[in-house]
């Protein structure tokens, strides 16, 4: 042993005079050793540490990003801009099972004119559920521009929970808008195009701006689960002439009621204004079974105008305190809202625009302009008073001013274009953040990576905390066309750790397929096979599933977990079906027997040390069949009992030591006073609610051991045992937090 240590060091000795061992082999390197290594200055250091999340650190915000084409959302948090997840909304994603279990599917179907499931979306600017202005953390709402469709997503558990196909428009555009209080969702055509999907006469088409009426009806679940709703028959659309529509933002405080937006026709370019409550008295029409107000009826109504503007913008958007909309153009222009009301109240307008409708004279309600610059892309808002942000794509800068005052307060100059641009509750009333965030579509300035000829899209978390704004990280998304994002305070959203059990997620009801321990079981009729299960650690009964080739079969499978994380994936092999159970949840697959074999089905999301005994069999047997144990049940043989006997008995030696352990953790956790810290308790009665569901349990195997049946004693015995391991498992993380709680009071 001395021998081989003497080579050792006389060889690390050698490399290291030859310039080829590094120095961590021989030591620990030192901050100073790290920046001399990586050429890092000071100002890099401190760029890494604003951003650095310790283990067990919390980010201060949520952010969410739709990722264009590809259907989905992403989450992340500022400042470690770490990707926490990625959500189905428009386009299914198997790591969740969205578009491939019944409830999602069939959420989908709904979502489509002629009940298909579209793999496709484009998804650009969400939008926040608000109360009084202020985003309440309950919901997001992503227009799809491809498929003229529009989703409501739950912030208690990060799900899609509706997505409506719009029944006028042939195309969206890919965000929405909500109202201060949540009263209307809104969504806009974006290229014009006939509404009854059939005319080819350029005079039929049409644009159209429509307000979802939402209700968050439904109250909260014993698990805190809310699901609200967009209503079809409460909805309306406006009636536009045949515009391109854009950006369009919704009032707040004093603008509350109305929605500006960006209109252009060849050369002509408008802001409209609408006010939506008026239309809610307007005279209705309807159209393919949907509610609409017609242009005529909304300018009988006084309930929409243009506004010319010299040049294209791409965004308009309303300040915080909702006296002002403002444009993204080289130019800026900042409206007065007081003004435009005044103007559309008293009826002082200065002509027509296409389609009769009323326009506002520009500089009878322009508070002023700015040049900031060419090319600029977008803008948005700070807590400080008054102040805005334009990103100057050409220019590579983002300039800082105030849009009162019309001055600037400042730039920063990037590496990079920027693009579009958030700040965490911009478009809220109370922006709320010394962060910005900048997308970089190109990426072709700060030499990145070669990935091939598709890169990914970047974002640049930029410190505005001071006069010196500074561009601190660059985060990479893959698979993602990145436009807008919103954020908001994490402390705001309050998402669940479980479901109550048996909920069916989409709905937020207890599902009607709900199963419990001791009911699993097989139904058959005709051709229809239902199997009624369960799902626990790491058990899926029924293990085994018998079914005729040809035979309808639909697995209704619940999770009786109630630790928290513990979630199960389903499978079964080689027939495309994929499931996800949170703790609590209840979903199901439907699919077709239609190739006859054994088919192994299992749990897809690493659940414990047991996962891989997760896991069970599906027995197709072929038409015609006339093999061993059809029509008749096959009894077992004195060597399978025998056997069954053996594995009963070594089963109550394992929950015998399994119930010493529970017993010491116990104990521990009582000496320690685990009731007076609260998640270490809500821990301890996870616990105690999982032995508690082992009662009945220990009940059937006791029962069935003393009539001699070893295969079913056998089996309740293995289901008592997952109940421990839960309790069990339950217990050692409630000691391992109290530990650490105690440590930190040392």
């Amino acid at each position: 042993m001395r021998l081989k240590t003497k080579r050792f060091l006389v060889l690390s000795v050698a490399l290291l005079l030859l310039g080829t061992l590094p120095p961590t082999v021989i030591g620990q390197q030192t901050l100073n050793d790290v920046k001399a290594e990586r050429g890092l200055n000071d100002n890099d250091v401190l760029a890494a540490v604003k951003t650095f999340m310790p283990r067990g650190g919390r980010d201060e915000y949520f952010a969410f990003v739709g990722t264009g084409n590809s259907g989905t959302m992403l989450v992340y948090g500022i400042p470690s801009m770490r990707i926490y997840k990625y959500v189905g909304v428009f386009s299914p994603e198997p790591w969740q099972g969205y578009g491939f279990d019944d409830e999602s599917m069939l959420m989908l179907k709904k979502g489509s004119s002629d009940n298909r499931i579209n793999t496709y979306g484009d998804m650009r600017y969400p939008a926040l559920s608000e109360t009084n202005g202020k985003y309440n953390g309950k919901y997001l709402f992503y227009s799809d521009g491809a498929n003229s469709r529009i989703a409501l997503l739950g912030l208690d558990d990060f799900e899609t929970k509706q997505v409506l196909q719009h029944p006028l428009f042939i195309n969206c555009y890919p965000g929405v808008a909500v109202t201060q209080n949540n009263d209307y969702v809104i969504q806009s055509s974006q290229y014009p195009a006939p509404w009854d999907n059939k005319s080819t006469d350029i005079a039929d088409f049409k644009s159209g701006v429509t307000f979802w009426k939402f209700h968050d009806q439904l109250e909260a679940t014993e698990s805190g689960h809310h699901i609200g709703r967009m209503l079809k028959e409460e909805t309306f659309t406006l009636e536009l002439p045949a515009y391109t529509l854009d950006f369009f933002d919704a009032g707040k405080a004093i603008s509350d009621g109305y929605v500006v937006g960006i209109a252009d026709k060849g050369d002509n370019n408008y802001i409209y204004i609408i006010d939506y409550k008026k239309l809610e008295s307007a005279t209705k029409s309807v159209v393919n079974e949907f509610t609409v107000v017609t242009l005529e009826a909304a300018i009988d109504a006084n309930a929409v105008a243009f506004i010319n503007i010299p040049a294209k913008a791409l965004k308009v958007k309303v300040t915080p305190d909702g006296k002002y909309f403002i444009t993204a153009t080289d130019e800026a222009l900042v409206f007065d809202f007081a003004k435009v009301k005044d103007a559309m109240t008293n009826g002082t307008f200065s002509g027509n625009a296409d389609g009769n409708i009323p326009l506002i004279e520009t500089n009878a309600v322009k508070h002023g302009s700015l040049a900031l610059g060419t090319g600029v892309v977008d803008l948005t808002f700070d807590y400080r008073k008054n102040t805005a942000y334009s990103s100057v794509y050409d220019e590579k800068k983002i300039v800082r001013w105030n849009y009162v005052d019309l001055k600037k307060d400042g730039d920063i100059s990037l590496s990079f274009k920027p693009g579009h641009l958030m700040i965490p509750q911009a478009l809220s009333v109370e922006p709320h953040s010394n962060y910005l965030i900048a997308t970089d579509k190109e990426a072709l300035y700060d030499n990145y990576p070669n990935v091939g000829p598709v890169r990914p899209n970047f974002q640049h978390l930029i410190d505005i905390s001071s006069n010196d704004m500074t561009d601190l990280y660059t985060m990479s998304l893959p698979q993602a066309n990145i436009y807008g994002s919103v954020a908001v305070l994490r402390t705001i959203i309050k998402p669940i750790i479980r479901y109550e059990t048996g909920t069916n997620t989409r709905t937020g009801e207890i599902s009607r397929y709900k199963t419990v321990a001791g009911q699993e079981k097989i139904e058959r009729e005709g051709n229809r096979v239902h199997i009624f299960g369960t799902m626990i650690r790491s058990h899926i009964v029924p293990e085994i599933v018998e079914v005729n080739e040809g035979d309808v079969v639909t697995f209704h499978l619940t999770n009786l977990e109630r630790a928290e994380d513990e979630t199960h994936g389903f499978t079964v092999d080689t027939y495309g079906k994929h499931g996800s159970f949170e703790p609590g949840k209840t979903a199901s697959l439907t699919f077709v027997a239609d190739r006859p074999g054994i088919f192994p089905f299992y749990c897809t999301e690493f659940c414990s040390a047991l996962h891989l005994e997760m896991e069970g069999i599906l027995l197709i047997k072929p038409k015609n069949y006339t093999g061993p144990g059809a029509g008749k049940e096959i009894a077992l043989t004195e060597e399978e009992l025998a056997g069954y006997k053996k594995n009963y008995e070594d089963k109550l030696v394992v929950i015998d030591a399994t119930q010493d352990v529970i017993n010491g953790v116990v104990q521990w956790l009582k000496d320690n006073n685990y009731q007076d810290y609260n998640y270490v308790n809500a821990l301890v009665e996870d616990a105690v609610d999982q032995l508690g569901k082992a009662a009945l349990a220990k009940e059937d195997f006791e029962k069935y051991a003393s009539e001699g049946k070893w295969r079913d004693a056998f089996l309740w015995a293995e289901q008592y045992f997952q109940y421990q391991v839960k309790a069990a498992d339950a217990g050692l993380r409630a000691k391992e937090l109290l530990s650490i709680e105690l440590e930190n009071k040392k």
